[in-house]
């Protein structure tokens, strides 16, 4: 029998606004929607200058970059302005709210992995960009995650607008949710998140709505698209790892937020994430057990028939690619220092463009 065909109202040009959030989503201040008593909550700004200073002079002499970032904005004890942008750290099953202020030019904050209502995903062309809002959500997985603004994103991310999300089980930090009978939960004594990336410097000469396809126009009509842009035209020429600047390739940084210190005994969470748009290819001296991908634990159920945790001996390298994440124990049974590193590798050519350098001290 043939289904029947139910004819469909024509769009008004009244609701036709609706139908163009792709390329032009309201800027609003709306309420919260079901807005639940918090158990924890956080302040952002958008769009917050700061310089990133450069171990040495670029060949056109820069001596840094300046980096747009989310900054805190709480109202007591703020943090200053850093990139990347400030950790946020939860628990599993708490009800958070991050107030934040997108300026009048409006903006978006996405926490990354993260499963909210549509209303509180911030994704502005599925919903709306900011001035003000107060975003609420309830992590239901445990992991390592990342937030950042979602207007603009390809040029956004890359000013810096990013920062790390972490979401601890239950029992709070210290714990990490890894397959491990009978509850799931592996207890470490030291934790490191590298956010490795990669700076166009031309891409911060940039104004923040750059290329952006104009409100009006129809989504449908290619003639309409820009066409003049650079941001299918990525030239790295600084590398960093959480913030830090390597400064060439061959020099360890020994900046405490990638530089790791253990003990013999100890058990160590590596928390990476690719941040950039390059290909990553990371490598550690010390055989580790990878627990977790994607905020998502190995072999832990729900999905855990799916899939299972693996060994990579010292010095294995693996690689991820824009927004991966990943999650590695480590358990050194010996006093040393241990190489780390970060190879970045061109997105289109493969091309080898960089090394990053680190260590991990057991002593």
């Amino acid at each position: 029998m043939a289904l029947q065909t139910i004819q469909r109202d024509l769009v008004t040009p009244e609701e036709e606004v609706k139908f163009q959030k792709f390329i032009s989503p309201p800027k609003d201040n709306p309420d919260t929607p079901d807005r639940l008593k918090p158990d924890i909550e956080f302040y952002r700004k958008l769009m917050v200058g700061v310089d990133l200073n450069l171990p040495s002079r670029l060949p056109d002499g820069t001596d840094k970059v300046k980096m747009m970032v989310i900054a805190d904005d709480a109202p007591k004890n703020r943090l200053p302005e850093q990139f990347p942008s400030p950790l946020i750290r939860v628990r599993q099953g708490q009800i958070v709210h991050v107030h934040a202020d997108g300026g009048q030019d409006g903006h978006t904050i996405h926490f990354h992995g993260i499963e909210p209502t549509p209303m509180n995903d911030g994704v502005g062309k599925d919903s709306f960009e900011i001035g003000s809002y107060t975003y609420q959500w309830q992590p239901k997985h445990s992991g390592t995650y990342f937030y950042h603004c979602h207007k603009n994103t390809t040029l956004h991310v890359e000013l810096g607008m990013y920062g790390p999300l972490i979401v601890d089980p239950p029992e709070g930090p210290g714990y990490v949710t890894g397959y491990n009978l009978p509850g799931h939960l592996i207890r470490y004594d030291v934790e490191a998140f590298w956010a490795a990336d990669e700076i166009d410097t031309r891409w911060h000469d940039l104004q923040h709505n750059a290329f952006l396809t104009h409100s009006g126009h129809d989504p449908n009509d290619p003639s309409t698209f820009t066409s003049d842009g650079i941001l299918n035209d990525f030239r790295p020429n600084v590398f960093v790892i959480s913030g830090a600047v390597r400064a060439n390739d061959t020099t360890p940084i020994t900046d405490s937020r990638v530089a790791v210190k253990a003990k013999v005994g100890q058990t160590i969470l590596m928390r990476v994430v690719n941040a950039g748009y390059t290909i990553q290819q990371f490598s550690f001296g010390l055989d580790a057990d990878v627990i977790a991908m994607d905020g998502r634990p190995l072999g832990v159920p729900p999905t855990g028939k799916y899939s299972a945790p693996f060994r990579l001996s010292a010095g294995t390298p693996f690689r991820l690619t824009s927004a991966q994440r990943w999650e590695l124990i480590m358990r050194p049974t010996r006093t040393g220092t241990f190489p780390a590193s970060v190879d970045y590798f061109d997105w289109v050519t493969g091309k080898k463009l960089a090394t990053a350098r680190s260590q991990i001290t057991v002593a």
